[in-house]
């Protein structure tokens, strides 16, 4: 992916350097997430999906998970860093072609300056419309919240909603064996005649059992499919191939975060030699 300008506070306070941003292989074998539903983000992502990602308290790893999604698109693809309050969205032009452009925005919230809010947040899902895709996340224990705070207390229209394809709420708990993060659910999002948008619910954690049912309601896979504009019989193949490949990533020990971007870029390059996307 290539940066289209230089980010700002991306960690919050703590700016761009986080002490060690974790690799999508460490956030797997942790527990947060299984192989399926990064296979999943990595499709999104490829095909210039838009992500909310959730919390209501602060060190769930909203941002943690978002920046270990980065190496999943497609290595022509770009990112514009937003700056919070007084942002002027003086983006370059987009190129021609496939490739996503996306608008990264480290938090939808007025907690601080560097954080966007209001007629910033409405201005992003303008620019949306145009083509590009947002990567954000936001403070909000469930989908719903996340949808209420983008039209309620920010103004974005329902049509804006439906531009955006994953809600990711994650749930963080502290006891006697540590820190527990999980993904708590996933929500789909899309165009609805009626209401503007619609929202799905895809996948969610048990936590009783500690495990995750992804993709198990009637429909759910059709729906996934057809809003990242793939036939149903090659959503599958590409869901599971990439499965098995972040599981095999995992079983050889591949979690530097560095080790990991270059493996999926050569695999990218190995499937523009052979004709793929």
């Amino acid at each position: 992916m290539r940066a289209l300008n230089q980010p700002n506070s991306w960690w919050g306070w703590h700016g761009w350097n986080h002490p060690e941003p974790l690799s999508i292989t460490r956030i797997v074998r942790a527990g947060t997430l299984t192989p399926e539903l990064a296979a999943l983000f990595w499709l999104g992502m490829e095909r210039g999906a838009s992500f909310v990602f959730a919390a209501d308290p602060p060190g769930a790893g909203k941002t943690t998970l978002l920046t270990a999604l980065l190496p999943f698109a497609c290595p022509d693809a770009s990112a514009y860093f937003t700056r919070g309050w007084g942002e002027t969205f003086d983006l370059p032009p987009r190129h021609e072609g496939p490739a996503p452009a996306f608008i990264m925005v480290n938090e939808i919230s007025d907690h601080l300056p560097v954080y966007s809010w209001g007629p910033y947040v409405v201005r992003i899902f303008e620019l949306m419309a145009e083509g590009y895709s947002l990567l954000t996340t936001m403070h909000a224990d469930e989908c719903e919240e996340v949808v209420a705070q983008l039209e309620e207390d920010n103004g974005v229209p329902p049509t804006g909603i439906a531009r955006l394809t994953f809600i990711v709420p994650l749930s963080v708990g502290y006891g006697r064996e540590g820190t527990r993060r999980r993904v708590a659910e996933v929500g789909l999002v899309g165009p609805d005649g009626e209401n503007g948008y619609a929202l799905r619910g895809i996948a969610r954690w048990d936590s009783v059992a500690d495990a995750f049912h992804v993709l198990e309601g009637e429909g759910d896979r059709e729906a996934v499919a057809g809003r990242l504009g793939l036939a149903a019989g090659e959503f599958e193949t590409e869901l599971t191939a990439r499965a098995e490949y972040v599981a095999a990533l995992v079983r050889d020990g591949v979690h530097g975060m560095q080790d990991v971007a270059e493996r999926i870029e050569a695999r990218y390059r190995a499937g523009a030699r052979r004709g793929d996307r």
